[in-house]
């Protein structure tokens, strides 16, 4: 039986960041990648234009993101500005690598890599060919590094 981890992240709506994020976290996620800098002050002037927010609901997500290393705060003069610790990109492509990394360490890397190559041809057979050229890029990177 799946773990409920990965059952939370199926059933959730959405693809990579909206799979990953709370409504509110993503919400100003959003607003952080769309900003080199921002204040709780700023991002909840961006969201209370589609509903009411407390301050203080922002201010706690935006300290738990920077907990989680989304955000990065810096303090100036009595203001904590915060910007996004990577793109939404590097975001995704940081969850989806931990989500291989604990499939693999959960099931085995037979199994693991087995269901991922039945799944994709089910589902996207053009794609074998793309993975077969990434793992041998992997390989030569290996051998030449």
């Amino acid at each position: 039986m799946p773990s409920r981890l990965y059952s939370k992240i199926a059933r959730r709506p959405g693809k990579g960041a909206e799979r990953l994020l709370g409504e509110l976290e993503l919400a100003i996620m959003r607003v952080a990648w769309s900003r080199a800098s921002v204040t709780v002050r700023e991002v909840l002037v961006a969201l209370t234009k589609k509903r009411p927010l407390a301050y203080t609901t922002v201010m706690t997500i935006m300290g738990r993101l920077a907990d989680k290393g989304l955000l990065v705060a810096e303090k100036h003069g009595k203001t904590y500005h915060y910007r996004a610790a990577g793109t939404r990109e590097e975001f995704e492509a940081q969850a989806a690598g931990q989500v291989v990394h604990t499939l693999l360490t959960d099931f085995g890397d037979e199994i693991a890599l087995r269901q991922f190559v039945e799944k994709l041809a089910d589902t996207n057979p053009d794609q074998l060919a793309r993975l077969e050229e990434l793992a041998r890029q992997a390989q030569e990177a290996q051998d030449d590094g």
